[in-house]
């Protein structure tokens, strides 16, 4: 059985997953390694928190990207060029993000 991640750790790769770019909610999770629920419950408290909008939403997709808030936030986390030197970790299809 998985070991269960703390939600920071969950809100951190999401946040850094979104660094890269707008994505839909099923992009998001896979590329986080987080299931969609579990997802879309994180995106939920993330826009709560200011740090996530919702760019678009229809009855087939919705798209979500950092605000300038959750770019600072990431900053924080990564300082300048610091993301450069993270890779997508896809052991046993679980996604993720490590730091090399």
């Amino acid at each position: 059985m998985a070991k269960k991640r703390p939600f920071t750790e969950i809100r951190e790769n999401l946040l850094i997953t979104l660094s890269k770019g707008k994505k839909t909610l099923n992009t998001l999770a896979k590329e986080a390694g987080v299931n969609w629920k579990t997802t879309d419950n994180h995106l939920t408290y993330l826009m709560g928190k200011g740090l996530v909008a919702e760019v678009f939403s229809s009855p087939y997709a919705r798209i979500f990207d950092l605000t300038d808030k959750g770019r600072e936030m990431v900053e924080k986390i990564y300082p300048a060029g610091a993301l450069k030197f993270l890779k997508k970790d896809d052991t046993k299809g679980k996604g993720g993000v490590t730091i090399l």
